[in-house]
């Protein structure tokens, strides 16, 4: 019996909090609601009149402030940039300690093309939450990396590999040759264009194995995984931070553990050229690093 009203009142509360949470949000899209109906009605002057009139809930709240989520609506529906940027910035001035408005108005000068302002915003977004210790405020934080990274093409270092390759690859032991075998890689983006995917076939054409490149902006660096298609054990996940250490030159630092835990790290050394692409791996070892392999990669397309 007891166990069971435990049960029935654990069942009570959840459903409660489920209906207190529901009952906000339809607070909220009501009140963005009528904000949208002053906007058409007399423009954006007039909804921030009627919002500091009438705003029922002075205190902030967070992502499901009403004029944050009316400014995305008007540059969704309406394309009123100059609207939306009037409402990012009231947000500013009412909550000038908050992360979100600064990285909200950074989207709307992404829009207007203003890319270094909006930079200065993001880095304010981001300085601010970075104190912060809430969830959304992690959010905050992705959203403004990602959106750094996406400007300054961190997430796009390696596309000079879309494409179809003839692929040469050469095993040292003690730095000598030990075999020669060729292949073929066909690199292309998922749909979505955010993963690079590395299909890996024999020189028979036989498919041998996949790897899923995304890059992570909170880490700066690729999360890696790898699939052999034979093995029953096939599947490994690594990390590789790009770097470029000079015109057409990259630097990967790659890094997993091995099925003893082991952390393993390897250094990618790669040359661009027109039509080809040099490519050096080092296993770190004691002694330094040390040459596992090269690939001499030449496209077919």
């Amino acid at each position: 019996m007891g166990r069971k009203f435990k049960i029935t009142w654990g069942i009570a509360i959840a459903l409660f909090l489920l209906t207190l949470s529901m009952n906000a949000q339809e607070q909220v899209q009501a009140s963005v609601d009528k904000l949208y109906q002053v906007y058409k009605s007399n423009g954006v002057e007039a909804v921030l009149e009627n919002y500091q009139k009438n705003n029922p809930n002075p205190a902030y709240q967070g992502l499901d402030e009403p004029l944050n989520i009316l400014a995305y609506r008007l540059m969704q529906e309406e394309n009123d940039l100059e609207a939306a940027k009037m409402l990012f910035q009231a947000q500013i001035d009412e909550y000038p300690q908050e992360a979100n408005p600064y990285d909200s108005f950074s989207d709307v000068l992404l829009e207007m093309d203003k890319k270094d302002e909006a930079v200065k915003y993001i880095e304010k977004s981001l300085a601010i939450a970075e104190k912060h210790d809430h969830e959304q405020d992690d959010l905050i934080m992705e959203a403004g990396l990602a959106k750094i990274a996406i400007l300054e093409n961190r997430d796009k270092q390696l596309n000079f590999l879309i494409g179809n390759w003839n692929n040469e690859t050469q095993v040292y032991q003690n730095g000598e040759v030990l075999n020669t075998t060729n292949s073929s890689n066909q690199i292309s983006f998922d749909e979505a264009g955010s993963m690079l995917i590395v299909d890996h076939d024999t020189a028979e054409n036989q498919a041998c194995c996949k790897r899923v490149m995304v890059y992570n902006p909170l880490e700066d660096e690729f999360d890696v995984v790898f699939m052999r298609r034979n093995a029953p054990e096939g599947i490994s996940s690594s990390k590789m931070k790009v770097k470029e250490t000079g015109p057409d030159q990259y630097e990967i630092v790659e890094s997993y553990l091995d099925d003893s835990n082991q952390q393993l790290r390897f250094k990618h050394d790669i040359l661009k050229k027109d039509g080809s692409v040099k490519w050096a791996i080092y296993e770190e070892t004691e002694s330094g690093w040390n040459k596992s392999r090269t690939m001499n990669l030449t496209r077919k397309d």
